[in-house]
C-alpha cells in the first residue's frame, strides 16, 4: 500500500500537472489572429523589378533590375550586376505583415498620399504603390489593386536608397572569366590555363600570380558613388574578359584612401587603404624570405 506522504506528493504532483495545463490552454481565451501577408506572390518567382521613385531626392529617378542566368543584373541606369543583399531584402516586401486592409474604391486616395504615389514598384505584374506615412507611428500606406495596406515604415527607406547602392559592390562581375590584368608596373595574360607576367620575373610564383587575380576577384567597395564621366581619361588599368567587355579604372590614392574610378560607367569605388598593395602587387619569392 502507499504511503500517506506517498499519497501527498502524488497529489501535489497532480495539482501542479493541472496548474501547468491550464496556463498553456487557458479554457476560455480565443487564439490571436494570423495577420495576413502583403501578397501570395512567391519571391522565388520574381525575375524583373522596377523601381520608380516619382518624388525621391535621389538623381536616378528609375532602377530596373532583371534576374538571368548569371544572377540579378541592374538594367537601368546601368547594365551591371546587382547587389545580391538588396535584392534579398527587397523582395521580403511581398511577404510583409499587412497591419489592415480597406477599400480603397470607398476612400479617397489623396487622403492616404496615393493620388500621387511617392514610389512605386513592381515585381513582375504587381505594383505596390506607396503613399505617406502621416500620423501612423512609424507604418505606412500602400496600394495595391484597388486595396489600402497599411505596414511597417522600413521598406519605404529601403527603396528610396541612392542608385549605386543597388550595384554589385565586386569590383568585377563575379562569373566572368578575366583574361589581361594590366596593373601600372604589370601585365598579366592568360595563356592556355596558366597567368604569363611582363616584365618577366623569375621572382613571381604561379601561386602569387593567381592570388593577385582572385584578391581582384573578391575584392569589393564599402562604398560606389556616381561621377562624371570621363572617358577620354588614360586608365591606369585596364582588364579583359572572355566575352570580349573591358573595365577600366583610373586610381585616386592617398594616405588615407584608396578610391577606383570606372572610366567608362562613370563610377567611384571606394576602397580600404589596405586594397592598394593587394591589387596592385603581385608578392615575390623575396617577399617570403625573413
Amino acid at each position: 500500500m502507499m504511503s500517506k506522504r506517498n499519497l501527498l506528493n502524488l497529489s501535489l504532483l497532480l495539482t501542479v500537472i493541472g496548474l501547468v495545463l491550464l496556463v498553456i490552454y487557458e479554457p476560455g481565451k480565443q487564439k490571436p489572429i494570423a495577420l495576413p501577408e502583403l501578397t501570395t506572390v512567391k519571391a522565388s518567382d520574381i525575375n524583373h523589378i522596377e523601381i520608380d521613385r516619382h518624388n525621391a531626392a535621389a538623381i536616378q529617378k528609375k532602377i530596373v533590375l532583371e534576374k538571368t542566368d548569371q544572377g540579378w543584373l541592374m538594367q537601368q541606369p546601368w547594365q551591371l550586376p546587382a547587389n545580391p543583399y538588396r535584392i534579398e531584402a527587397m523582395l521580403k516586401l511581398l511577404s510583409a505583415v499587412s497591419l489592415s486592409q480597406n477599400d480603397l474604391g470607398k476612400l479617397k486616395p489623396a487622403n492616404f498620399g496615393l493620388a500621387k504615389p511617392v514610389l512605386s514598384v513592381k515585381f513582375n505584374d504587381t505594383q505596390i504603390d506607396f503613399g505617406h506615412n502621416k500620423s501612423l507611428n512609424y507604418n505606412r500606406y500602400l496600394r495595391i489593386g484597388s486595396t489600402l495596406h497599411m505596414i511597417e515604415d522600413r521598406y519605404y527607406y529601403q527603396l528610396v536608397a541612392k542608385a549605386e547602392a543597388y550595384l554589385d559592390h565586386r569590383l568585377l562581375p563575379e562569373k566572368a572569366a578575366m583574361t589581361l590584368l594590366d596593373l601600372p608596373q604589370l601585365r598579366l595574360y592568360r595563356k592556355e590555363s596558366s597567368w604569363k607576367v611582363e616584365p618577366t620575373n623569375k621572382n613571381f610564383s604561379a601561386d602569387a600570380l593567381n592570388k593577385l587575380v582572385d584578391e581582384w576577384k573578391l575584392s569589393q567597395a564599402f562604398d560606389i558613388q556616381k561621377i562624371a564621366s570621363e572617358k577620354n581619361l588614360h586608365p591606369d588599368i585596364t582588364i579583359e574578359f572572355e566575352n570580349g567587355n573591358r573595365y577600366r579604372f583610373k586610381i585616386e590614392s592617398g594616405k588615407q584612401k584608396f578610391n577606383l574610378v570606372d572610366i567608362d560607367r562613370g563610377l567611384r569605388f571606394m576602397l580600404s587603404a589596405d586594397r592598394k598593395e593587394k591589387l596592385l602587387h603581385a608578392a615575390t619569392n623575396k617577399d617570403d624570405k625573413p
